[in-house]
């Protein structure tokens, strides 16, 4: 086999110290399959004594169903929660809490149903006011105590005459009949005040965040997980003496989960999906994809729709794990200071006797051809802004190599024509339009343009500047100049990639996910390089037409809220993203029974908090 070899060009200008003509990237890669399906990469870098581990699981967002959207995301959160023999002081006696658990969520969730949705908003935003009503005191002394609140708001509500001021309005909004909703409201909260109390006493026999901790006492970082509309993937930094440990935490966890606290963490998930949805890019992103994808699955959020997180239960949770996280659906890479005969004799050890399961079927929804252009306008207190998508083939589509040519060209570095003329020159956008592919690449997607006017301008001006440039390109296609550069922003962006351990695990997992063999890495830079200014102009004037186009477009609306301006809820995040999961939770947790006016100021408290530790 023809060894993979970075250009000699660049070696000889000392970019890479990585990989030499002595080596191959393949010389240094070694794969192995389990008798379970299991598929592990080792790649050796011995340059410190610390190794990257990844597990990438197939499974995203694309693979859900209506009725669970979200749900691959929130068994990423649990699969954090521990085992039978980590996370618990007495799995036995943690069992009959389980499933007292899912008896009374079974009945909470038998009660909304029975309430209906739309009286329960007006029910649950009754209950909210009633709280922020109360005296002073009797706040200070709930606090953020869940169970004291509870405990006040069912008083509230069984006293005499306590009503929502809406029953005026709709007159079978409190009772129906027979049926009288607000005492059912009543029992849904008495049911939640229990829930609280079972948790409580739960809580006693869990060892809270203790896989966390193994890791951490064991001079692990960048611990974390990632789930997006393709995969899910479970990462660690880690000493390249505590292999082991990696590997008997790691397949503990796929042999093994326990879902405890499914219900705190299904609230945590469920707040994080409330700060998505304050934030102004998110929002944009996700009518963008609804619109573009009427078919295709692409068109769901990766954090899921709110109505489904908050009614996912856990059997759902059980079922999809099931059907996903089996060792023929995963693969394994590891990079860095690793003897790859030990990696595979450990991986035989502790990952070889999980068993194998049914493939789950492949997804046969294809996008049908888009008939004309769409378009979709978001009110939203944000300034204004625009996003492009047109459908494109994914790889290894023929025409896909030509379109990331097409892409870079167009949006992407400051030489790109969109930097150049509409940034620069006609200084239309407050920053250049970025060109990406959105939001995967295991079906095909969309090549999406993102923008935002610089006052005064309006984004009609700046979609008229960016068609323009699109059509320049249609009938004219790129100098040989600008083919050059994307052939050398290609080879800096693999030197960069190959120059640490995560990022040849990113580049060797990706192209295992995607193709199904990692070797595919260097041969989809060749077949980039190979294409024609020709060809660019046609996929440019295939795809990049009007009636293949979805547009989606932020107006201002409404005030900007309190003193202090908006808050920016993507920063605030990403931030809380970045804090220990412990507190991240605490302060998720925390938020949940507050207003919308309570939360902005609370998060107003947060960024001044985030902003003093970062200066």
């Amino acid at each position: 086999m023809e060894k993979l070899r970075i250009p000699v060009l660049l070696i000889a200008l000392g970019l890479v110290p990585i990989i030499t003509t002595a080596q191959t990237l393949e010389d240094r890669v070694t794969e192995f399959t389990l008798d379970n399906g299991m598929k592990f990469i080792v790649a050796e870098r011995h340059m410190a004594p610390v190794f990257f581990g990844a597990i990438v699981f197939r499974v995203g967002s694309i693979d859900e169903r209506d009725g669970i959207t979200g749900i691959s995301h929130l068994l990423e959160h649990m699969m954090f929660k521990g085992t039978r023999t980590v996370g618990t002081r007495d799995y036995a006696e943690e069992r009959k809490f389980l499933e007292k658990e899912d008896r009374i969520a079974s009945r909470m969730q038998d009660l909304k149903h029975r309430i209906e949705p739309w009286r329960l908003a007006i029910f649950e935003d009754f209950a909210r006011q009633s709280v922020a009503s109360l005296p002073e005191k009797s706040k200070q002394e709930i606090g953020s105590d869940r169970t004291k609140e509870l405990s006040a708001l069912i008083e509230v509500l069984e006293s005499t005459g306590s009503v929502p001021p809406e029953s005026e309005l709709y007159p079978t909004l409190a009772r129906e009949g027979e049926t009288d909703y607000l005492t059912l409201y009543a029992d849904l909260k008495h049911s939640e005040l229990e829930m609280e109390e079972v948790l409580a006493e739960h809580k006693d026999l869990i060892i809270s965040e203790e896989l966390w901790d193994a890791y951490l006492q064991n001079g692990a970082r960048m611990i974390n997980a990632f789930t997006s509309n393709d995969m899910t993937g479970y990462i660690a930094y880690i000493p390249a003496n505590r292999l082991e440990l990696w590997m008997m935490l790691e397949s503990d966890r796929i042999r093994d989960p326990i879902f405890r606290e499914f219900y705190s963490e299904r609230n945590v998930v469920a707040e994080e999906r409330r700060l998505h949805e304050n934030d102004h890019e998110s929002v944009l992103y996700d009518e963008l994809m609804a619109t573009a994808f009427q078919a295709n699955p692409y068109g769901r959020p990766v954090i899921g729709w709110m109505s489904d997180i908050q009614t996912i239960t856990r059997d759902e949770l059980i079922a999809h794990n099931g059907l996903f996280y089996a060792p023929n659906n995963a693969f394994a890479v590891l990079v860095g200071d690793l003897d790859p005969d030990l990696v595979k004799k450990m991986a035989r050890d502790y990952f070889g006797d999980i068993p194998a399961r049914k493939p789950p079927d492949p997804i046969e929804t294809q996008e049908p051809e888009q008939k004309g252009e769409r378009r979709v306008t978001v009110e939203f207190p944000a300034n204004p802004e625009v996003m492009i998508g047109y459908h494109v083939p994914t790889n290894p589509h023929p025409d896909s190599y030509a379109i990331e040519v097409l892409a870079s060209i167009l949006g992407q570095g400051r030489t790109s024509r969109f930097h150049r003329k509409i940034y620069e020159e006609l200084e239309l956008t407050s920053r250049a339009p970025a060109v990406t592919s959105e939001p995967g690449h295991r079906l095909n997607h969309l090549l999406a343009i993102r923008a935002v006017p610089r006052h005064p301008h309006t984004t009609e001006d700046v979609e008229a500047a960016i068609y323009a440039e699109i059509e320049d390109i249609r009938n004219e296609p790129p100098t040989e100049r600008e083919l050059q550069r994307v052939k050398n922003r290609l080879d800096a962006n693999l030197v960069r990639m190959l120059g640490s351990n995560f990022g040849i695990a990113f580049s060797l997992g990706m192209n295992e996910l995607l193709h199904g063999d990692w070797r595919t890495l260097l041969d989809d830079i060749e077949k980039v390089k190979q294409v024609t200014a020709e060809e660019v102009s046609r996929v440019a004037g295939k795809y990049l037409r009007p009636k293949n186009r979805t547009v989606a477009t932020m107006v201002k609306a409404g005030e900007e809220g309190p003193a202090g301006g908006e808050v920016d809820f993507r920063a605030l995040m990403e931030w809380i993203d970045s804090l220990p999961e412990k507190e991240k939770n605490e302060i998720l947790a925390r938020v949940q029974s507050m207003t919308e006016e309570e939360r902005k100021e609370y998060a107003r408290g947060l960024l001044k908090r985030k902003k003093s530790e970062q200066e």
